[in-house]
């Protein structure tokens, strides 16, 4: 137990580290533009459809942690601190599946959590009740 805790704490302060606007602690609120190598494709590969690099043509918003949103409101959709505007984007799970999704600001502080849609976390393959760490790219 105490070894997750520690675990858990460490993650955190790192994710802060840098300004790069994408950690728990904030940072800048400038895109990151990972060019067409910046994401590795993971074992096994990408979910049908999905392009052979995630991130290219797009900007990285950051990393949030999701819950599951309204489930009564369908489409693929995140509402996210990470963007401002609505707009096309991509997210992508921990296990490197990506899902092409409309991306909604939250209104939120950064670090505050994402709140993904119920078709979105059954297109990623997120169990329901999970918090995963999602990547969040802007197709704008």
């Amino acid at each position: 137990m105490m070894t997750r805790i520690f675990s858990l704490v460490f993650v955190l302060a790192l994710a802060g580290c840098g300004g790069t606007g994408f950690g728990l602690f904030g940072g800048d609120d400038e895109p990151v533009d990972l060019g067409p190598a910046a994401v590795a494709e993971p074992e096994g590969g990408l979910a049908a459809g999905a392009p052979s690099n995630p991130a290219s043509d797009g900007q990285f918003r950051g990393l949030t942690v999701a819950s599951l949103g309204d489930a009564t409101r369908p489409g693929l959709w995140i509402e996210t601190p990470v963007v401002t505007e609505e707009g096309p984007g991509r997210v992508i799970a921990p296990d490197g599946t990506v899902v092409a999704l409309t991306l909604i600001p939250s209104g939120g502080d950064r670090g505050s959590g994402s709140r993904l849609s119920l078709e979105a976390m059954q297109a990623l393959g997120i169990p329901l009740t999970d918090l995963p760490t999602v990547t969040v790219i802007s197709d704008v």
